[in-house]
């Protein structure tokens, strides 16, 4: 074969491999992506998707070697830098995690890049940091008192700024101020529920911010959603710059069934988090502070 015939052969390997990712067959859109490296070792894009393919399977050291391999070959694409920020992130390192999202920011600055690098100073417990990142970004989005302005606001913001500027909020006792960034959050999940039918995605966040206004039967409602529409083409859930892994579903459902003093349940699905997870430190933190 030739090698104009063989970078074609790649670039049809690699749309077939888009498609199968959109449509959550990511065991398909993974062997496409071989397929793709295949006919052509050099084709960097088609690296950064095996990476987002192994990377929703919860293969996170392989995900990043891709991510590495793509930006070698091409250290002009943005996106390389943004993704390695986030699997660096899924690792637990910081260092690098600030440092790719940094440059991502340099080549091309977005709201996203700015909430990710709120998000690592939030969970480094930098909240002063953490907090002026996200008011960066959320600021003067809800000064009008306007429902469709707000409806609006709730819809296009970035939602990883609301949700954890929300949490500083509350961690502050400020729960009224709080509550108005939940709810943005809440506005924006529950039209992907009613649109995107069987969403994970949707009823986790829907879940875990109904845990966070206290409402634990409706947090449950929604979590067992979450773990009932999971399908194993996803390990890790993308959703508006958010992410979780199946272990931290069964685990925010077992936190909000032990508030309704579900223990059995709560005990079984935090089992099920720590077989998925079982060096997790926050888990393990998590079955301490429930007595399991």
């Amino acid at each position: 074969m030739s090698e104009t015939n063989r970078f074609m052969e790649a670039e049809q390997y690699m749309e077939s491999c888009l498609s199968f990712f959109l449509m959550n067959k990511t065991e398909d859109a993974l062997r496409l992506a071989d397929k793709a490296i295949e006919c052509d070792p050099n084709f960097a894009e088609a690296f950064n998707k095996k990476g987002d393919c192994l990377l929703k399977l919860g293969r996170i050291e392989e995900a990043l070697e891709c991510y590495l391999k793509s930006q070698e070959l091409k250290p002009s694409i943005q996106n390389n830098y943004y993704d390695l920020g986030r699997t660096y992130l899924l690792l637990g390192d910081y260092t690098n995690s600030l440092l790719n999202f940094k440059k991502a920011y340099d080549m091309k600055p977005q709201e996203d890049i700015h909430a990710f690098i709120g998000k690592i100073y939030f969970d480094q417990k930098m909240m002063d940091e953490a907090k002026q990142s996200f008011e960066n970004i959320l600021k003067d989005k809800l000064s009008k008192k306007d429902a469709i302005a707000n409806a609006i606001n709730a819809t296009s913001s970035n939602s990883m700024a609301n949700y954890y500027y929300a949490q500083i909020l509350l961690k502050e006792g400020n729960k009224e101020e709080a509550y108005k960034y939940f709810d943005r959050i809440i506005e924006k999940y529950n039209v992907i529920a009613k649109t995107k039918k069987n969403s994970p995605e949707a009823h986790y966040y829907l879940g875990k911010v109904e845990y966070f206004k206290e409402n634990y039967e409706e947090a449950v409602k929604h979590l067992k959603l979450a773990v009932e529409y999971d399908t194993d083409a996803i390990y890790n859930h993308y959703s508006y710059e958010m992410f979780y892994s199946d272990a931290e579903a069964f685990a925010a459902l077992a936190e909000a069934q032990a508030k309704l003093n579900q223990t059995s349940e709560a005990k079984e699905n935090l089992m099920k988090a720590l077989s998925l997870e079982p060096a997790n430190q926050d888990l393990l933190t998590l079955k301490m502070k429930l007595g399991f």
